[in-house]
C-alpha cells in the first residue's frame, strides 16, 4: 500500500477495511473471532480492542505460520473458519455457503473459489474426479498452468480443527517465496470440498491503492443499491458517494455529485443536491439542501428547512421551518424556528482564540450581508438591516441597523 496506515485500516466507504470482514464473519455466525496481526501495528490493536482477540505474528513467514500462532488447544475440536483481513467485499452469505457445504460433506476441509481469467493468484488444481488436488501459488505456477487454469483460491477456508492442527506442522517453506503456505495443508488433508462463488468481486484482495479504489467502487454501488431498494431515489449512482453508516429516509431524492459521509442522517421526503457535501450532520424530514452546499460535523437541521446554494453550516442547529437561502456561513449557531437568513450572512464565530456561539431567535429576519460577531444574541422576531455588523445583543422584536449595528426600533 506504500502507506504509514496499516492496510486493514484503510477506509472503504467510511469504515476501515477490517470492519467489513469482521461484520461478515459475525453475521455468518462466528462465535469466537481471532485476528492475527503484526505486533508493530499498534493502531490495529487499538482499533480491535474489545472487538476480537488478538494474536501476534512476530516474524511474517507466511499464512500457515500465521495460523500456527494460535494455540493448538483453541483449534482442536472446532470448526475453524479462516478468511483474509484484506477481503472487504466478502459477504456473510458466501461464508455461510462455505460453512454449510463443509458441514454437509463432513470433509476435513472446504475452500471457496472463483472462475476468473483476469486474475493471477493461487490456482486451484483439481484431480480427475473434480476434487482438489492442490493449490499452486502465483510465484510457483508454471507457464502451462497460467495459460490453462483460471479457477482461483478466494482465501476462505473451513477446517476440521483437530485435523488442521495435525497437518500444520508438516508444512515446509520449500517454495520460491520461502514461506509456509497455508494452502500446502491440502497436500495432506483429503478430500477437500470446493465451493465456487458467483460474485467475482468477493474474491478481491486489496493489495494496493488500485484495488482499494476498485473495492471502494464495488462497495459504494452495493450501498447505493440498498438505499434505492429501500425507497431512496439516487438520480445518478455514478456520481453519488454515500458512506456505510449514513441513513436516508424514504422518498428522499439525492441529486448528482453529492457526498454523504460519516454518521449523517437524512430524513424522509428530502431533496439533496446537486453538488452537496454533508458529514456527520442531521437533516430533518421534508428539508432540502443545495445546490453547492456544505453541512459540516455537528450540524442539526430540523424538519421543513431550506438550505440554499453556496451555504455552509458547522456545529449549527436550525429550527423547524427556517430558511438559509444562499451564500451564507453559519458557524456555532443556534437558529430558531421560522427564521430567515438573508444572502451573504456570516456568523463570525472565531475571535482569534475561541469559537463562540450565535443565537438567533424564532421568527427572526436577518437582512442580506449581515455579520453577527459572536458571542451575540438576536432575539425572537428581531430584524437586522442590510449590511449590518451586529456586535451586541438585539432584544426580541427589535430592529438593528448600521456598522456597528444599533437598535433603531423596539417592539412596543
Amino acid at each position: 500500500m506504500r502507506s504509514r496506515i496499516p492496510k486493514v485500516l484503510h477506509p472503504i466507504c467510511g469504515r476501515p477495511m477490517i470492519d467489513w470482514v469482521l461484520e461478515a464473519v459475525h453475521e455468518a455466525g462466528a462465535k469466537h473471532v481471532t485476528v492475527i496481526a503484526n505486533p508493530h501495528q499498534a493502531d490495529v490493536a487499538a482499533h480491535l480492542v474489545d472487538r476480537a482477540e488478538l494474536v501476534y505474528q512476530r516474524d511474517p513467514k507466511g499464512t500457515a505460520h500465521a495460523l500456527q500462532q494460535i494455540p493448538a488447544g483453541e483449534l482442536r475440536g472446532r470448526q475453524v473458519l479462516v478468511v483474509n483481513g484484506d477481503s472487504p467485499l466478502l459477504t456473510a452469505a458466501s461464508i455461510l455457503k462455505v460453512l454449510h457445504a463443509h458441514q454437509e460433506a463432513a470433509s476435513p476441509a472446504t475452500i471457496a473459489s472463483v472462475e476468473d481469467p483476469s486474475r493471477d493468484d493461487g490456482r486451484v488444481i483439481r484431480n480427475r474426479d473434480g476434487w482438489l488436488d492442490h493449490i499452486v501459488e502465483r510465484k510457483d505456477a508454471t507457464a502451462e498452468q497460467r495459460a490453462s487454469v483460471h479457477e482461483f483460491n478466494v482465501g476462505v477456508y473451513c477446517f476440521d480443527g483437530s485435523r488442521l492442527v495435525e497437518e500444520l506442522d508438516k508444512i515446509k517453506d520449500d517454495n520460491k517465496a520461502g514461506e509456509f503456505y497455508l494452502t500446502d495443508v491440502f497436500q495432506h488433508l483429503k478430500p477437500v470440498t470446493i465451493v465456487k462463488l458467483e460474485d467475482l468481486n468477493e474474491a478481491m484482495g486489496v493489495k494496493d491503492r488500485v484495488r482499494l479504489a476498485k473495492a471502494t467502487d464495488v462497495m459504494r454501488r452495493r450501498l447505493l443499491e440498498r438505499l434505492m431498494l429501500g425507497g431512496v431515489t439516487i438520480v445518478d449512482p455514478d456520481s453519488t458517494f454515500i458512506d456505510a453508516l449514513v441513513t436516508v429516509g424514504e422518498d428522499t431524492v439525492i441529486e448528482p455529485f453529492c457526498v454523504l459521509k460519516g454518521n449523517t442522517q437524512i430524513g424522509a421526503g428530502c431533496r439533496i443536491g446537486p453538488h452537496v457535501y454533508i458529514e456527520d450532520a442531521r437533516l430533518g424530514d421534508r428539508s432540502d439542501c443545495g445546490p453547492f452546499a456544505k453541512l459540516r460535523p455537528g450540524t442539526e437541521v430540523g424538519d421543513d428547512v431550506h438550505i440554499g446554494s453556496f451555504a455552509e453550516l458547522v456545529r449549527t442547529k436550525v429550527g423547524r421551518g427556517s430558511r438559509v437561502p444562499h451564500v451564507s456561513y453559519l458557524g456555532d449557531t443556534d437558529l430558531g424556528e421560522d427564521a430567515n437568513i438573508g444572502a451573504g450572512t456570516i456568523t463570525a464565530n472565531f475571535d482569534g482564540t475561541n469559537k463562540n456561539r450565535t443565537e438567533i431567535g424564532d421568527g427572526a429576519f436577518v437582512g442580506v450581508d449581515t455579520m453577527l460577531v459572536a458571542p451575540v444574541k438576536l432575539g425572537k422576531g428581531a430584524r437586522t438591516g442590510a449590511g449590518s455588523v451586529v456586535t451586541k445583543d438585539v432584544p426580541d422584536g427589535a430592529t438593528a441597523v448600521g456598522v456597528p449595528a444599533r437598535v433603531v426600533r423596539r417592539k412596543t
